[in-house]
């Protein structure tokens, strides 16, 4: 009986022994990380990066995370390291999905939803060559945003200017409609550029180049006449000074100016008066000087300068390009050669013989009237425009 019980005994340790040991035959589950992720930003625009940070992701004590998979929809990447920057290329809503897995084979993930926007297109018409003088019109109104978003305009005008006078010559915002217009005032390339802004802020930009072409011209040359004239009295001793300029528009050729005394109510024995002109044209560097005489008892005395042939007198029509029927006609009064008799005409009269009847120490007649008249002969261009674009 006695080795019954310590038989029963020895089975009941075996027994609960083999029960404790029954849960230790299995394989122990991994222990799980906690994976967390941040952005900087959640909305970009085509060709921009995110930057994602994943160092606050966590895994249980002993264990340590020992990998970063990071699924961007477009691409893959696998790393030791929990932060990195994407760039996305191309538009559209991207869930991105961020798996870390520690040493023991536990893992955890996370995503994140980005937005990528795409950009607008900016597109211009318009014409590539004019004449000066025309009206352009540039139209970028065929500008389009993927996402069908309200475009905004920002056009600089010309790149040769800082309008705004930051130091940057193609920044500008010269304009802000969807067109462009402006006078094609003068020849030569002139260039800007187009900006299209979207709803959400992302832009695109494209540039215009115009050739600005002179325009042509057939000028042939006209004779006219042009007469002034002053009058005036002077005493013994005096001066009178005369300034005007004859010839704005036109060509001198040629000239007559001639002054004539009245005749003194005296004995016409006795002398007349006789006057001294002098007419410079500081811009030639001329002047010429002429006394009043009288020729027989009967006339007035007088005195005259004339002068010839002070410009070429073109016969045939000439073919020019300028910008504009004014600039041509700068041109042509500033030609070589072609320039005498311009600005500033100066006459001066002065009576230094206007007392030389003297009776009994009394001049009766102590002045003199005068009168100056000068016949311009001008040549003024005829302008033409020929061979219209």
């Amino acid at each position: 009986m006695k080795d019954i019980r310590g038989l029963t005994g020895s089975l009941l340790v075996v027994l609960l022994l083999s029960v404790s040991l029954a849960g230790c035959t299995g394989v122990l589950a991994p222990v799980s990380p906690t994976a967390r992720l941040e952005v900087d930003v959640d909305s970009i625009h085509v060709g921009e990066a995110v930057n994602f940070d994943a160092r606050s992701s966590t895994s249980p004590d002993p264990t340590l995370i020992t990998s970063y998979l990071w699924d961007f929809g477009v691409v893959q990447r696998n790393s030791s390291n929990g932060y990195v920057s994407q760039v996305f290329n191309e538009p559209g809503r991207f869930e991105v999905q961020l798996t870390v897995v520690n040493d023991v084979g536990g893992e955890d993930s996370v995503s994140v939803s980005i937005y990528v926007n795409a950009l607008p297109v900016a597109a211009i018409s318009g014409p590539t060559a004019v004449k000066t003088g025309t009206i352009v019109t540039l139209d970028g109104s065929s500008s389009t945003d993927p996402e069908n978003g309200v475009l905004q305009y920002e056009w600089d005008g010309d790149w040769s200017k800082d309008t705004n006078s930051d130091g940057n010559f193609q920044n500008d915002v010269d304009e802000t409609n969807s067109t462009l217009s402006f006078l094609a005032d003068s020849s030569g390339d002139i260039r800007g550029s187009l900006t299209v802004i979207d709803d959400k802020g992302a832009t695109s930009t494209t540039t215009w180049e115009i050739r600005i072409l002179e325009r042509s011209f057939n000028v042939t040359w006209r004779q006219q006449t042009m007469t002034v004239s002053w009058d005036g009295y002077l005493e013994q001793g005096e001066s009178y000074e005369i300034t005007h300029v004859p010839s704005q528009g036109s060509r001198i050729f040629g000239f007559n100016g001639t002054l004539t005394l009245a005749r003194d109510i005296v004995p016409a024995q006795w002398p007349e008066d006789n006057f001294t002109m002098v007419v410079t044209v500081p811009d030639s560097g001329w002047n010429a000087k002429v006394k009043t005489k009288q020729d027989s008892p009967t006339t007035n005395s007088t005195g005259s300068i004339e002068r010839t042939d002070m410009n070429p007198f073109p016969n045939e029509p000439t073919t020019y390009t300028a910008d504009s029927p004014d600039a041509l006609l700068e041109q042509l009064l500033l030609e070589p050669g072609a320039r005498f008799g311009q600005g500033e005409w100066i006459w001066k009269l002065t009576a230094d013989e206007a007392d030389p009847d003297l009776i009994d120490q009394i001049d009766p007649d102590p002045g003199n009237d005068w009168e100056l008249e000068v016949e311009f002969i001008i040549l003024v261009p005829v302008i033409l425009e020929v061979g219209m674009l």
